[in-house]
C-alpha cells in the first residue's frame, strides 16, 4: 500500500507555480475537461491540496504535468546506455559507447527515449522469395514501445537514488526499473498478475493510448 500511494503524496516546497499550465490545459482539452487547470488538479486524484491558501502538489502532479520534475526528484528520469560487445564492462575496460540521458515529464521522456532507440537498432533489408524488398528490424517498434512505457508506468518513485537505465548490447536488450515488484504480483505469477503500483500515472498514459491497463 505504501509503494501504491506514493505517487498521492504531496511534496514539500511545491506550489501551483510549478505546473506547466499550458501542457496541462492541452492534456485538458484532449480529454474534454471544461473547468480551469487548477480546479482539476484540486478536485481528481489527490493531484493537489489547498492549505490556508497555498497549494501543494502531489508526486504525480509534478511528474506528469510539473514545469521541471527534475528540480524535485533528479533521478526520475531514462538513461540510455550503449555497449560494445555483449556485456557490461568496467575501470580500463568500460565498453560505453553511447549515454544519453532522458528528462521532463514522463510523457515526454517516454516519446524521447522510444524515439532515440529506434536510431540505435540494427536495420536488415533483404529479399524476400516474392520478389520484393522487405526491412525487419532488430526489435519491433511495439516491443521497444512497451518496455519504456512499463518501466516509466510502473517504476518506484520513492526510490531517487536511481533511474532507468535501458542498456543496449550486440544481442541484446535490458531494461532496468527502480523498485521491487509490488503487491501480489510475483515471479512465477508475473504472466497473470496485474497491479499498477502508479495508478493515476497509468490513467494519464492510458488518455494517450499507450497504456491499455489489462
Amino acid at each position: 500500500k505504501g509503494l501504491r500511494s506514493f505517487e498521492d503524496i504531496l511534496v514539500p516546497d511545491s506550489s501551483y507555480d510549478d505546473i506547466d499550465e499550458v501542457y496541462l490545459k492541452k492534456y485538458l482539452q484532449m480529454v474534454g475537461y471544461s473547468r480551469s487547470p487548477r480546479e482539476y488538479l484540486l478536485q481528481n486524484k489527490n493531484f493537489a491540496k489547498e492549505k490556508a491558501g497555498e497549494i501543494r502538489l502531489s508526486v504525480a502532479a509534478i511528474l506528469l504535468f510539473g514545469k521541471n520534475p527534475q528540480q524535485f526528484f533528479p533521478r526520475a528520469r531514462v538513461r540510455f546506455i550503449r555497449y560494445e560487445g555483449t556485456e557490461e564492462k568496467f575501470g580500463t575496460e568500460m565498453n560505453v559507447i553511447k549515454d544519453v540521458i532522458f528528462e521532463g515529464r514522463i510523457l515526454e521522456q517516454i516519446r524521447q527515449a522510444v524515439a532515440y532507440i529506434q536510431t540505435q537498432i540494427k536495420e536488415r533489408t533483404y529479399l524476400t522469395k516474392c520478389g520484393i524488398f522487405t526491412t525487419e528490424l532488430e526489435y519491433p517498434e511495439f516491443v521497444r514501445t512497451v518496455l519504456v512505457v512499463n518501466a516509466l508506468t510502473h517504476r518506484d518513485y520513492s526510490i531517487r537514488g536511481t533511474e532507468i537505465q535501458i542498456k543496449m548490447f550486440d544481442d541484446h536488450l535490458v531494461v532496468e526499473s527502480p523498485g521491487n515488484l509490488p503487491s501480489q504480483v510475483k515471479i512465477d505469477k508475473i504472466r497473470n498478475a496485474h497491479f499498477a503500483r502508479n495508478s493515476h500515472i497509468a490513467e494519464y498514459l492510458k488518455d494517450y493510448k499507450y497504456v491499455k491497463d489489462f
